[in-house]
């Protein structure tokens, strides 16, 4: 079984330093796939002892055995990148520079731990489903509200829940046919958690969009793609680097229903035509 799966399943019966242990794994794991248990523990500033201990909760021989898996699981998914992360240029012409290679450095990162099963196994979800449920709150409403307009290009029944009025109505209509795509990242908001729980007790499907895979969704999802957020000083994430990894869901189902969607869209061209509502 994998590393990120045994966590998702042990997580709440850990210690707070095992959990410390887990988080910093999963955020890192292609470096912590050759780091030895000291510098892991001077990483995150725990013993050796928690770290091993960490292997022994989620049923591994030894933290050697652990780590092989680590590893294992990264050149299987083809994510190993073969170097380090690159570093900051030391050098930037405007704060408004910086921003934007703050967001390139995330998008290679993101790129590298790229979990290509997830994503094909997210798009065939978002295919099969009856509907599709969208939720975001806080600063991720708009990547949320960005990919719900996109996929409702190319599907039908493509849901967006507001963030204000009543969305029982709502989750009255998810059932186990439906699929949830969940866009959460810090502050991480409770009302996306609460959606996607009651979703999920429904028999829904769930597919995050988050930084970490022990996020409150990161935990009850069925799939999970990861991303950092790019954060400034009071606290807003850029949603840059979120909408480049729902574009790829987008691209996925684009490349799989090529024909139907094409049918599709040529015939809200010709309603759009017909309606004159945009400039040519």
């Amino acid at each position: 079984m994998q590393f990120e799966t045994l966590v998702k399943q042990k997580f709440d019966h850990l210690s707070a330093g095992q959990k410390k242990v887990a988080e910093y794994i999963l955020q890192h794991l292609e470096k912590c796939s050759y780091d030895t248990i000291a510098k892991i523990g001077r990483e995150i500033n725990v013993s050796e002892t928690t770290v091993i201990r960490l292997a022994y909760a989620l049923g591994y021989s030894s933290f050697s055995e652990m780590q092989n898996s680590i590893r294992s699981h990264i050149l299987d998914s083809g994510s190993m990148s073969g170097s380090r992360e690159e570093e900051p240029s030391a050098e930037q012409a405007s704060p408004y520079a910086q921003a934007i290679e703050r967001d390139i450095r995330i998008l290679k990162q993101t790129l590298n731990q790229l979990d290509t099963d997830q994503l094909e196994q997210a798009v065939e979800r978002i295919i099969q489903a009856d509907s599709v449920f969208v939720v975001g709150y806080r600063t991720a409403y708009s990547a949320a509200n960005w990919f719900a307009m996109t996929l409702g290009f190319l599907r039908d029944n493509v849901r967006l829940i507001p963030l204000q009025g009543d969305v029982f109505e709502l989750l009255a209509s998810v059932s186990d046919r439906s699929v949830v795509v969940a866009v959460t990242f810090p502050r991480y908001a409770k009302e996306t958690y609460k959606f996607v729980r009651t979703a999920k007790e429904q028999g829904a499907r769930i597919i995050a969009v988050t930084d970490n895979k022990l996020s409150p969704v990161g935990c009850i999802s069925d799939y999970t793609l990861i991303t950092s957020p790019n954060r400034d000083e009071a606290g807003f994430n850029s949603t840059a680097t979120a909408i480049s990894l729902l574009n790829l869901l987008a691209v996925g189902v684009r490349m799989k229903e090529h024909d139907r969607i094409k049918i599709r869209l040529q015939k809200l061209e010709e309603l759009y035509s017909s309606y004159d509502i945009l400039f040519e």
